[in-house]
């Protein structure tokens, strides 16, 4: 339970979308924290349906600017919501990790809280009240534990890298970790290249990394997504995805266990987009004063192939 809170929420997504929330705040979302949510199909499409729909859940009215995906947009907007008197919380999932210490600075001299949802940012942590999402660093670490696992007894352990948008944390992060992990094991990072989250941009990456040589044991995909389009491309090559070529990918969509039902994909790293939950609740707790932790996890595991019809069902998003 919450007090009431009649104070105004803005709030700015990397999902190009920025929600203005209005509303009297009394009681938190019943199915915190697994919450299911219509129009689920990918990751940011749940991570974006459980905001709209938490907010429908507490009577939140909820307005919509779409930021096409541009640094510049995402910063314009803020600037627009700190010399908006009738917002007092700015929630963002910034699109890339630097150039935000000018706006944090005006939104604290303004008074406004800053509160972080899904992507970390390089900044002073005194700018903002709480970052709540995933460890990415530790969600590399996962998959490059699971690839030596995937990779043990091979004879070459070569492994191709597909990246997600490379100023993001969780593309950094992610990398860190999984190099990190792999460290005196072995594998060799023999490409690496961005793909931006996208299963067409993975496809076509992965088709040509294997123009230059199938010598590939490996695949490391820092979304499901990629994987999914490295897997048409390695098929389209004359080799069996999940067999010939392993696939490691994170997130754990449910497109992901479909991909591990057929055999294709491996092993998937969780990264859970059902945040809006516990970021609403940070919010709240921050404009009642309450002091809050730097950082607030989400739990995530791992998944394997001999699991996944099972586990299927379960999957909202």
């Amino acid at each position: 339970m919450f007090m009431k809170n009649t104070q105004k929420i803005m709030i700015m997504l990397v999902i190009l979308v920025i929600i203005a929330v209005v509303n009297t705040f009394t009681v938190f979302a019943e199915c915190s924290p697994s919450c299911t949510y219509k129009d689920m199909v990918g990751w940011r499409a749940a991570n974006t349906a459980s905001f709209k729909e938490t907010a429908e859940q507490l009577g939140i009215k909820l307005n919509f600017y779409d930021a096409q995906n541009k640094l510049e947009n995402q910063i314009s907007a803020f600037r627009n919501f700190i010399a908006d008197p009738a917002v007092n919380v700015i929630i963002f999932a910034a699109l890339e990790t630097t150039g935000w210490d000018d706006v944090l600075k005006e939104a604290k001299a303004a008074g406004k809280i800053v509160v972080l949802e899904d992507r970390r940012i390089d900044a002073s942590e005194d700018l903002y009240a709480t970052y709540i999402g995933s460890d990415f660093t530790e969600e590399g670490r996962k998959s490059g534990r699971e690839m030596i696992k995937l990779l043990e007894g091979s004879e070459k352990k070569n492994v191709v890298e597909l990246v997600g948008n490379v100023g993001s944390s969780a593309a950094k992060d992610r990398g860190v970790g999984f190099r990190e992990a792999i460290e005196d094991s072995g594998i060799v990072i023999t490409e690496s290249q961005t793909a931006n989250w996208s299963a067409t941009e993975g496809k076509d990456v992965m088709a040509a990394f294997l123009k230059k040589s199938t010598d590939i044991q490996g695949v490391f995909a820092q979304n499901d997504e990629m994987g999914l389009g490295a897997a048409l491309a390695i098929k389209e090559a004359g080799l069996e995805p999940g067999v010939d070529i392993k696939i490691l990918t994170v997130d754990a969509t449910a497109g992901a266990f479909k991909g591990m039902i057929a055999g294709e994909i491996n092993t998937v790293v969780e990264c859970n987009p059902l945040l809006a939950p516990q970021v609403y609740e940070a919010a709240l707790k921050a404009l009642n004063g309450e002091s809050l932790p730097k950082w607030v996890p989400s739990n995530e595991g791992v998944f394997y192939q001999k699991d996944a019809e099972t586990i299927l069902p379960t999957r909202t998003y």
